[in-house]
């Protein structure tokens, strides 16, 4: 996938979604993986991840949102994807389509507050 292809799926609204944008727009690093895997693997997953990052007060964007997404997609076959930021230090993890087509889920977690 070409970076602008991908800046195109994360048109739609959302503060995660922008900001992710903004970072691809500067020159953030990315990649696409190309298995899938079914998002109720992939939920539970989040939901401990989700848990973790808000015991430790690390700053996040999209990850409530993105866990319930991820439940609701039940067996459905989902490709991911991540991008990284330098500066400020920001991760964001990407949950497609099977086909790529469309990005499901975003959560963006602050790097710069990990232990």
């Amino acid at each position: 996938m070409k970076r602008e292809e991908l800046i195109s799926l994360l048109a739609g609204d959302g503060p995660v979604n922008e900001a992710c944008r903004r970072a691809l727009e500067r020159g953030a690093s990315f990649h696409i993986w190309d298995g899938l895997v079914p998002a109720s693997n992939l939920a539970p997953v989040y939901r401990a991840r989700e848990a973790i990052t808000r015991d430790r007060g690390i700053p996040t964007l999209g990850f409530a949102a993105a866990v319930e997404t991820l439940h609701a997609l039940a067996e459905q076959p989902v490709r991911l994807g991540g991008v990284r930021q330098p500066e400020p230090p920001y991760s964001f993890q990407l949950f497609l389509s099977a086909d790529a087509g469309s990005i499901l889920a975003c959560i963006g977690v602050d790097q710069q507050h990990q232990g």
